[in-house]
């Protein structure tokens, strides 16, 4: 969407409001409630308080949105420790934009028919636009499932089978300098990331998770940490790295950069792409609004516009007053012309005498 760097949650919602759960532990929820053919699942509740209104409206669709997207994050059935401080290291990525789970949770199975129903109810009560799944099997070891929710309900996804794994604690106090919440640098080097369509789906994806608030402009300074996704021959190596800015003996500044984990491997198994008509409703943009013709902004000047009035007859006939300047006018032309008649008797006068 927008290249899909749209968000799920930017695009329209239900139209009814959802109800406001607090952002507590909902590893205890029972994913029966959930309704697989309604499109809000939730029970709607009223606002008590100023405080629960407030955060209806909050979390109301809006044409633009301005938050980050919200990731939910969890385990499956089975787990490995691998996958446990993986997730934990994402969510500490995307420390304030993520809700994790603790529990292991039996009825997520994403790619099977009906697996995803449960995924749905706790994306709903967690107001998620994209969710990270951790799944460890004797077939499958070590997959790790990133996708994407449109309208509270599974848009795309893409399993990694991750290798190599080096967790944040291992590389000490590289990344100190990173400060919470903020935006990373994104780079994608290969051309398998465009040929290959699961690696092209996973780069959307990514990108999508991971680029935090959407801003208009970016102080340099606050970028700090960089994430770099190396395509390879036979896998895709996941880099972060610190930034640190040295001085250079000109206006740009010398980039160092110094890895600070999460560091792993990832090989791409199975992958799910969105309908084509639930492609098309999540990739169109909102109108804004209509254009007001003639109307322009000016820097200076401010709003200005331009009125176009039809040509009016009648206006000679009119009577008005006339102005000092006109009647000065008026009476210079007319001694003008008394004077030229006198010059002409006067040359006619001279003719008869001859």
């Amino acid at each position: 969407p927008r290249h899909w760097s749209a968000r799920a949650s930017s695009f329209p919602r239900p139209h009814a409001t959802p109800a406001f759960f607090p952002a507590g532990r909902m590893d205890g929820a029972d994913p029966s409630m959930a309704d697989p053919a309604s499109t809000v699942n939730m029970i709607l509740k009223k606002a008590k308080t100023p405080l629960g209104k407030r955060s209806l409206m909050k979390r109301a669709p809006k044409l633009v949105e301005n938050d980050g997207k919200m990731c939910l994050m969890l385990q499956g059935g089975k787990s490995s420790q691998v996958l446990k401080d993986l997730v934990t290291d994402l969510g500490v990525m995307k420390k304030g934009e993520c809700h994790k789970l603790t529990r292991k949770n039996d009825g997520v199975r994403p790619f099977e028919a009906g697996g995803e129903t449960s995924l749905e109810f706790f994306a709903q009560k967690a107001d998620a636009g994209a969710f990270v799944l951790g799944t460890h099997q004797k077939k499958r070891p070590d997959c790790l499932t990133i996708g994407r929710f449109f309208d509270y309900h599974l848009f795309d996804m893409v399993e990694l089978c991750v290798t190599n794994f080096k967790p944040i604690r291992d590389f000490g106090n590289a990344g100190s300098n990173a400060v919470l919440g903020s935006k990373p640098c994104m780079v994608f080097l290969g051309d398998r990331f465009e040929t290959e369509p699961a690696l092209r789906l996973a780069k959307n994806i990514l990108s999508d998770v991971f680029r935090g608030r959407p801003a208009t402009r970016i102080n340099l300074k606050g970028v700090d940490r960089v994430i770099v996704c190396t395509a390879l021959a036979d896998k895709v190596l996941f880099r972060q790295c610190a930034i640190a800015y040295k001085k250079s003996g000109t206006r740009m500044p010398r980039v160092e950069l110094r890895e600070m984990g999460p560091s792993f491997d990832f090989k791409t198994a199975r992958h799910q792409e969105a309908p084509s008509d639930v492609k098309k409703r999540a990739y169109a943009k909102p109108k804004v609004g209509k254009k007001t013709k003639n109307v322009e902004h000016d820097s200076l000047e401010g709003k200005v516009g331009r009125i176009y009035v039809e040509k009016q007859t009648g206006l000679e006939d009119m009577g008005m007053m006339k102005m000092k300047g006109l009647k000065r006018e008026r009476r210079e032309k007319a001694e003008a012309r008394d004077e030229a008649k006198k010059r002409k008797a006067a040359g006619l006068e001279s003719d008869d005498d001859e």
